[in-house]
């Protein structure tokens, strides 16, 4: 991500780029999920939001914050959609 930007929300620290295709990663650190069951957990509820998403292309990261902890689902996908819709990947 080298010449990459940064948007800061709520839950989310994105990492961004512009490139010719859309590829996006979910990254939920040790330090705010202590077991392995809970980051799986929450990488799997990012991609499962982000797959229907008719998204333009650009490639970006997601990387998880300790106000994320007690949030729902629903709360996931409005931040997601919130980021990429103010960075115009959406």
């Amino acid at each position: 991500m080298k010449g990459g930007k940064t948007f800061s929300s709520r839950l989310f620290l994105f990492y961004y780029k512009n490139t010719p295709y859309p590829q996006y990663v979910f990254v939920a650190p040790k330090n705010v999920y202590k077991t392995a069951v809970k980051r799986n957990k929450q990488r799997r509820i990012g991609y499962n939001i982000i797959r229907f998403l008719s998204l333009k292309s650009g490639s970006g990261i997601f990387m998880y914050k300790k106000q994320s902890i007690s949030s729902t689902q629903v709360e996931i996908k409005e931040d997601i959609i919130f980021i990429l819709k103010k960075t115009g990947f959406l």
